[in-house]
């Protein structure tokens, strides 16, 4: 391949970063005293990790074809679920055991996608619709108000700090690299890229398929779970609005991470990217007071930008890759 295409496929796969780095010198010239202190910069991110966990679920699912639109719900259910248990019904828990709890709950509730679509041949998008209401109003159904006396060691994973940094920004670095070495480093990840890209021929490869997707949709809610954890410790209790809404930022910020609404293509450093540039506009639209239903229509604004971009990238990479 030429140097040429070389270097316009490195900026087409990283172009996120480039959109992240223009909006944070934007947000800079306009605000330097907020943008260039540090703590700021580390409460950017502190704040992105929650959603970030989400982005990278999204991304998963994304990349095998399919999509979750429950995530949220499931980050929501699993910390009602545990908030509850910890809270009202059995207080004396320790905090340990609840952290141990809200991720295994959020990976059982992940499962039910996983097997509808794995196992059931559900489409993904009627299947997660179906468990975006079961787990929206299961979480209703348990408690509609706040649960606030949890264990501060159960808090702790998304509130306190370690030499001057979150918690919550350490766990997401580590999920990442995590996540990282597992779709770049093993044969599972292959079967990931190759289920999305093409279904019916990695079948007749002999991949099972089926426990791709179960095993795929059991981890994007594990992580849905954790997302639901590092929410309750950042409001200090549990609430039916936890996670409320973000579904669309961490579909956005998957799709402008590059990762492929076809499947099969994708990666956990461009949605590194995507999670970054959400946590930059949102700091940004706060630190001007952008009023909640402005901020809502920018971020539908930001979907549909990002889903453009999408496949304008996709479409400039095949022919930079198949140039006839």
């Amino acid at each position: 391949m030429e140097r040429q295409a070389r270097i316009k496929l490195f900026v087409l796969d990283n172009i996120v970063w480039f959109i992240s780095a223009g909006l944070y010198l934007f947000f800079v010239a306009l605000r330097p005293e907020g943008f260039l202190k540090l703590q700021n910069i580390e409460f950017i991110v502190y704040t992105s990790s929650m959603i970030g966990l989400l982005v990278f679920g999204e991304a998963f699912a994304l990349i095998t074809g399919n999509l979750d639109i429950s995530l949220a719900q499931n980050a929501g259910l699993s910390a009602m679920i545990v908030g509850f248990l910890l809270g009202v019904a059995m207080p004396g828990i320790p905090g340990w055991v609840g952290i141990i709890l809200v991720i295994v709950v959020g990976a059982l509730l992940g499962s039910i996608n996983g097997l509808l679509i794995g196992k059931l041949g559900y489409n993904a998008f009627l299947a997660t619709l179906v468990t975006y209401l079961v787990f929206d109003w299961s979480t209703y159904a348990i408690r509609r108000g706040a649960i606030v006396n949890l264990p501060d060691s159960y808090l702790a994973a998304g509130s306190m700090k370690i030499g001057g940094i979150h918690i919550s920004i350490i766990i997401f670095l580590v999920i990442a690299y995590l996540l990282y070495l597992l779709l770049n480093k093993t044969r599972f990840g292959n079967w990931i890229y190759a289920s999305g890209d093409n279904e019916k021929t990695t079948r007749m490869m002999g991949v099972n398929v089926g426990r791709v997707f179960l095993i795929v949709f059991t981890l994007t809610g594990a992580l849905a779970g954790l997302s639901g954890l590092l929410y309750t410790g950042y409001i200090g209790s549990v609430t039916s609005l936890v996670a409320q809404g973000k579904i669309f930022n961490a579909f956005a910020g998957a799709i402008i991470g590059g990762v492929s609404l076809k499947g099969g293509k994708g990666s956990i450093i461009g949605a590194l990217g995507g999670i970054i540039m959400l946590g930059i506009l949102d700091a940004g639209l706060t630190m001007f007071n952008v009023d909640p239903s402005v901020r809502g229509i920018l971020m539908g604004v930001v979907l549909g930008v990002a889903i453009y971009i999408n496949i304008t990238v996709e479409n400039l990479r095949d022919k930079i890759l198949m140039p006839h």
